[in-house]
């Protein structure tokens, strides 16, 4: 199978208004038509929420959120203190997730449903919104050259292709993210439901339902894929087709200089093989283990978002005080 993360680049229009404010930012629910060319029903739309500072923004931060719905609520937190020190920061909804679950579906299952067919759809579609998010950015001036993403779970496999296929980006900060998809097949409990439909018979081929095969496979083919191109990756036929989404094949095409990985030793989430992989290959990058779990650090986000402005220069005193600044959400209505 050949997998395609190209589109057409374009002007893009936006439908965009203030949704809320606060004393030093405005919050922006920003929409545009997705570029993927073949979208699922109800993944049409890219959603943004743009918070930008009320004064002249000195850097630029995306967030990529994991799978489903829950995380997002917490990493939605980052946008109005890093919006108010200084950081125009997006919060970009991915497709089959939150708002944008594809009909008859539940959020964030599709970039794991045991069908290549469907896996490739999402993961092209999400690779391509996240690129094209930054082209409409940086069309509106506020795609700055200081600028970092930040992507969670998901949203960090997501920014491994991203970072791969795009040279804007300043820095990559991954945070409790895996590869290897054969473990995440069947060892995640966010897979559960993949093997259920196991058990009952389900098999679209690839080996996908026998995981013996399917580790003696990775194990017999991992060697090669590190030494393949990006082009050789996304094209060749002697790879098993779950390479092809899979963040450990892409890793040592980063430029380590600019990533952070930072895992967490206590995360049951994902397989400790599945995280293992990954920050092996991405040794050579920042890399930091820390005693949390795979949620339990979200509602203490005021750390991740030092660590970006840390990331993004902004060492002033008035930049870190505006993470401890409670903020409260004015009409945006009002002036």
């Amino acid at each position: 199978m050949i997998i395609d993360y190209s589109y057409t680049k374009k002007k893009i229009d936006t439908v965009s208004g203030h949704i809320f404010k606060g004393r030093n930012y405005r919050c922006n629910y920003v929409r545009f038509k997705s570029l993927y060319r073949n979208c699922a029903p109800g993944t049409e739309n890219v959603e943004l929420y743009l918070f930008e500072p009320k004064r002249e923004a000195r850097g630029s931060a995306l967030i990529l959120h994991g799978l489903g719905s829950k995380n997002i609520k917490y990493l939605l937190w980052l946008g109005p203190h890093l919006a108010s020190a200084g950081v125009s920061t997006g919060v970009l909804i991915l497709p089959g997730n939150y708002t944008r679950v594809e009909n008859n579906s539940v959020s964030g299952r599709s970039y794991l449903y045991p069908d290549m067919n469907v896996m490739y759809q999402f993961w092209e579609h999400g690779v391509i919104d996240t690129l094209s998010t930054i082209d409409m950015l940086e069309q509106s001036g506020t795609w700055k050259e200081n600028n970092i993403i930040a992507g969670y779970c998901l949203g960090g496999m997501i920014s491994t292709i991203v970072g791969v296929i795009d040279n804007r980006i300043n820095h990559l900060l991954f945070m409790t993210t895996g590869g290897h998809m054969p473990r995440i097949l069947h060892q995640s409990p966010a897979t559960v439901f993949a093997r259920r439909m196991f058990e009952k018979g389900f098999d679209k081929g690839y080996q996908l339902n026998d995981k013996k095969t399917l580790y003696n496979i990775y194990d017999e083919q991992f060697p090669e894929v590190k030494k393949m191109s990006f082009n050789e990756i996304l094209t060749s036929e002697d790879i098993h087709p779950l390479f092809k989404v899979d963040p450990i094949s892409y890793a040592h095409l980063l430029d380590m200089k600019k990533v952070t990985f930072i895992d967490a030793y206590f995360d049951h989430t994902l397989p400790v093989l599945s995280r293992k992989v990954l920050y092996d290959e991405m040794s050579s990058a920042n890399t930091k283990i820390l005693p949390i779990s795979h949620v339990n650090w979200l509602p203490f986000g005021y750390f991740l978002a030092k660590y970006m402005l840390y990331k993004l220069n902004f060492n002033s005193k008035e930049a870190k005080k505006a993470l401890l600044t409670k903020e409260i959400i004015q009409n945006p209505l009002e002036k």
